[in-house]
Order: C-alpha cells, then sequence, then structure tokens
C-alpha cells in the first residue's frame, strides 16, 4: 500500500468519526455493533475536546492523541473495507486488528480517566 492510499484511508475514517459513522456499517464483527459504535465515537469526542482545549498537561494531552488516533485506526478496521486495515508507518506496512485496536483503546481510555481524575 502507498502512503497516498493510508492518509486517504486516514482521511476518510477521520472524516466518518466527525459525522458520528452516518451511513457506514460494520464490515468487521467483534461484538455488538451499537455498543462498539457509541464506546468509539464516545472515546473520539472525548479525546479530541482535551486536544482541542489544550489546557491539560503534556503526558495528558499524549495520551488523549493516543486514544485518538486508535479511534482513527479501529473506524478504518470496523467501517471500511479490507484495504482500509493496512497501516504504513516508516515505510512499514502493519495490518491493523480490530479486536487489538479496540482493546488498545479501552485500557488507554482507562489510563486517560485516570489522569484527568488524580490531575
Amino acid at each position: 500500500m502507498s502512503k497516498e492510499l493510508d492518509d486517504k484511508y486516514h482521511r476518510l475514517a477521520l472524516e466518518a468519526l466527525h459525522r458520528g459513522l452516518v451511513g457506514h456499517e460494520l464490515q468487521v464483527q467483534i461484538g455488538d455493533e451499537e455498543i462498539i459504535s457509541t464506546e468509539v465515537l464516545r472515546a473520539f469526542e472525548f479525546s479530541g475536546d482535551i486536544l482541542r482545549n489544550n489546557q491539560e498537561s503534556q503526558h495528558v494531552r499524549m495520551v488523549a492523541d493516543t486514544v485518538f488516533e486508535t479511534c482513527i485506526r479501529l473506524a478504518r478496521c470496523l467501517y471500511f473495507s479490507g484495504e482500509a486495515r493496512t497501516l504504513v508507518l516508516h515505510e512499514n506496512e502493519h495490518i491493523l486488528d480490530a479486536e487489538s485496536q479496540l482493546v488498545t483503546l479501552r485500557r488507554n481510555m482507562s489510563h486517560l480517566k485516570t489522569l484527568l481524575d488524580n490531575g
């Protein structure tokens, strides 16, 4: 996959999340579609708010950025064709796995909330 195609799917997933995933159907079944869609959208909005406000510590913003990017990767896995699951990092291709991305999202959201509660 080319970096341009990778960037295209990143942009499409980002746009889909900004539109609330309206018009997108789950392509990979890893659980209850409504629950997962709601969870991804909430994490996307929550982390996006932190990044836009830019009032938290650098560590909190770093974790929020990780959550935000994981939402985009998860959307690529769940709502787009198989081709969208290929990510290009440092000229190397990596295949995204929806289940592991969901685990990562949940772990990082928990960490982010802990940081905010203790901040």
